[in-house]
């Protein structure tokens, strides 16, 4: 079969793609140096944690787009015309370089909780790279799970505006219910749906393709439990009277 024929003959793109994987890499440290030259010179003394909103809030925009025009292009079966959905594969390694370089960011601001979100980049990474260099039929499952990154803007302002100390402020109010709106549909009714089309090919995946499909669930458990701990936490979100005014 064609899929058997991808999967065996060398990667037609792994230039490409090692070059993307360069490219988002290095992009990271310079996002993040950017950001410090910009607080530098405003004279605002800037944790590296919040510095690296901007990074992952960049990388979240660049792959929520590969991603969401791989799925609307794609099949589900192996990718558009019989051929490897290439941009998916390319979204998959910026995602790649960005999981290297925030576990490097993480360990160094002492993040917490530092072992779920760990894990987290540990299992997305490997099975991405995975994807991406020897599972091409799987780009277009795995860009349903990727489009799920679209909720990483709002909560990165979430943090920035807890980092400035704007909890009694109503757009820190409007931010909470926007985090909570877009995490419903996006972190668990699309990952949710994820396994629509993962049962209805069951019978006809291969053994690695069963492997990758666990990474629905682990994420469905992973997003859920964020859900309770990180989006609901201080529910309802009430500006406190007397609060400071916009």
């Amino acid at each position: 079969s064609a899929s058997r024929r991808m999967s065996a003959d060398p990667d037609p793109h792994w230039d490409i793609k090692l070059a993307t994987f360069g490219v988002a890499f290095l992009g990271c440290f310079l996002v993040s140096l950017l950001t410090r030259l910009a607080s530098d010179a405003a004279g605002v003394d800037v944790p590296l944690h919040i510095r690296g909103l901007a990074v992952s809030g960049l990388h979240a925009i660049v792959v929520v787009s590969t991603a969401t025009l791989t799925f609307l292009r794609g099949d589900g079966d192996i990718g558009v015309g019989g051929e490897e959905p290439l941009l998916g594969s390319l979204g998959l390694c910026v995602s790649v370089a960005y999981f290297v370089w925030d576990v490097r960011n993480m360990l160094r601001t002492g993040y917490q909780p530092l072992v779920p979100l760990l894990m987290h980049h540990v299992i997305s990474g490997a099975s991405m790279s995975w994807i991406a260099c020897c599972v091409p039929r799987a780009v277009w499952y795995t860009c349903i799970l990727q489009m799920s990154e679209a909720t990483v803007p709002v909560n990165n302002l979430v943090t920035l505006w807890e980092w400035r100390g704007a909890h009694d402020r109503p757009s820190y109010t409007l931010l909470r219910w926007l985090l909570l709106a877009a995490w419903l549909p996006m972190r668990l009714l699309l990952i949710a749906y994820f396994h629509v089309p993962v049962y209805r090919e069951w019978s006809g995946m291969s053994l690695p393709m069963h492997i990758l499909a666990l990474n629905g669930p682990l994420l469905l458990t992973f997003n859920s439990a964020a859900l309770a701990k990180v989006v609901l936490h201080g529910f309802p979100w009430l500006a406190r009277k007397g609060g400071k005014g916009e």
